[in-house]
């Protein structure tokens, strides 16, 4: 992933407000970033250019071999796809669903064969140390499990890169340590290229890499 020149900025009435300003990264398989940085400095912003979510107003973004900002929504949305996972701090599960079928859902999408999707999803629940939560909805699991499940669903489809927002922001000390050791472990396994934002300096550290977002500019 390499990012050039990068810049987004916002009307607020007659002004112009400039939320990040010529940013500059690259990251190569593998790697495990941190971005880190006061509450409003823009980390979820960047990790929303980064991951082809929204478009930057200046400069350019390639996400594994492909120009983003040549690419309409629709082109951008294909491109994630079976490529790029997500782990969120609100855990974004679908509350209608099982644990099962939460992970599952990206599989279908991707046209895994139901039979193969569901073994893959019964395993990395297992590994996620869920697997005799399988038929349980979301509003039946803890916190934890939760961002457990979440966790086996971005990697469902081995992602070569994923991205994680303040993946352990919800959850007490205890929990958020094992979601991370969790979230790391499977890293590792796939060797997947993870961005993580976070305010946490522990979970930051544990990264090979760090970089500190301040007034609009990333200083790595």
């Amino acid at each position: 992933m390499v990012a050039r020149g990068v810049a987004k900025t916002v009307a607020s009435g007659e002004r112009t407000l400039t939320i990040l300003d010529d940013i500059e990264l690259t990251l190569t398989g593998g790697d495990t970033l941190s971005i880190v940085g006061t509450s409003g400095s823009g980390k979820s912003t960047l990790l929303a250019l980064l991951a082809g979510l929204d478009a930057p107003s200046r400069g350019r973004i390639e996400l594994l071999g492909r120009d983003l900002t040549e690419l309409d929504e629709d082109a951008r949305a294909a491109w994630r796809a079976a490529r790029v996972g997500f782990v969120f701090q609100s855990f974004q599960l679908l509350a209608g669903l099982s644990a099962l079928d939460n992970v599952i859902l990206p599989l279908e999408l991707a046209g895994t064969d139901l039979t193969t999707a569901r073994a893959t999803a019964r395993d990395l629940l297992d590994q996620v140390g869920l697997g005799d939560r399988l038929t349980h909805t979301p509003r039946q699991l803890s916190g934890g499990e939760q961002q457990r499940v979440a966790i086996a669903r971005a990697f469902a489809c081995r992602p070569r890169i994923l991205f994680a927002d303040e993946p352990t922001g919800n959850l007490d000390g205890a929990t958020g340590a094992h979601v991370a050791d969790l979230l790391f472990a499977l890293n590792a396994e796939q060797a997947t290229t993870l961005v993580l934002v976070t305010h946490d300096d522990t979970l930051a550290e544990r990264c090979s890499r760090s970089a500190r977002l301040a007034d609009g500019r990333l200083h790595v």
